[in-house]
């Protein structure tokens, strides 16, 4: 895939993603809850704890900022030890990179797996 066009996935990808940030915050009466920096989304103290947001929500509230650090190429959810967690996918682990994925947020672990380029599956 190349650059322009990856770029342009990212921009929809974040644009979905903020969307439905704000679509679930009008749902729960409220703005959705932004960090300034992704340093700030793990110190920050969220609006809801890993009890009260699934781990989906959480992933659309920070795709976004998420997704613009150089880098990182998806985020989903996962589980370890039976627990939720949100897994930040990675071209490669690069102090660059780790340093500004956020060790918790919304309340939930937040792991780094390399995954290498995602490409689209051919027909």
């Amino acid at each position: 895939m190349g650059h322009a066009r990856r770029g342009t996935l990212r921009r929809l990808l974040g644009a979905v993603a903020g969307a439905m940030a704000l679509l679930v915050g009008a749902c729960q009466g409220r703005a959705p809850k932004t960090a300034e920096t992704p340093g700030d989304a793990a110190t920050a103290a969220p609006a809801d704890t890993a009890a009260g947001l699934p781990p989906a929500l959480a992933i659309a509230r920070h795709a976004e900022e998420l997704m613009s650090i150089p880098g990182v190429v998806g985020v989903y959810e996962g589980e370890t030890g039976g627990q939720p967690v949100l897994r930040v996918m990675v071209l490669a682990r690069a102090d660059s990179i780790v340093r500004r994925v956020p060790k918790t947020l919304e309340g939930y672990p937040v792991e780094i797996e390399v995954s290498g380029p995602i490409k689209p599956m051919s027909k």
